[in-house]
Parts: structure tokens; C-alpha cells; sequence
């Protein structure tokens, strides 16, 4: 896994929308690439997509639009954990 994703997956502990993580990217990317790497890391199951109740709690998403990143919020799976760990 490149340094990008890794970061990508750091930035994840928490929910974050799919607008936060192309900001908060350490790496200067655009929307392309980190919607890539986000769809990569969630076809991987290192990634969760989920959705946002109107009471401000998140409830997993059995599936996400690729095409429309930013309808959802992303968190890091236990999967997930364990790559980091290793990498760090």
C-alpha cells in the first residue's frame, strides 16, 4: 500500500465525508485520485461507507455510489487497523 492510501486511512479513525478527505490529504491530490484510492481501500475492506442519520449518528451503508462519493461518510474498519499498525 502507497503513502497516499496510508495516509487516506489515517485521516479515517473517525467518520469523515468524502470533501474532508481530499482536503485533510497530506498528499497534494485532487478529488480523482483520493475518489480512487477511497474506492480501492473500500473494495479492499479497509474502509466503511456510511450514512448519516438525521440525528447526527452514522449507520454502515451495505453499499455506496461510486459515482457519488460524497452522499456518504467513510470510517476505517478493524481490517483496516491491522494495515495501519503494521505500517506504522
Amino acid at each position: 500500500m502507497d503513502n497516499t492510501a496510508l495516509n487516506i486511512l489515517q485521516l479515517l479513525i473517525f467518520p469523515e465525508r468524502f470533501e474532508s478527505i481530499v482536503a485533510e490529504s497530506d498528499a497534494d491530490i485532487d478529488r480523482h485520485i483520493a475518489g480512487d484510492i477511497l474506492k480501492q481501500l473500500l473494495h479492499d475492506e479497509y474502509v466503511s461507507p456510511l450514512i448519516e442519520e438525521p440525528e447526527g449518528t452514522f449507520t454502515r451503508s451495505l453499499g455506496y455510489d461510486s459515482d457519488h462519493l460524497e452522499d456518504f461518510c467513510y470510517q476505517i474498519t478493524a481490517k483496516g487497523l491491522r494495515v495501519l499498525e503494521k505500517q506504522i
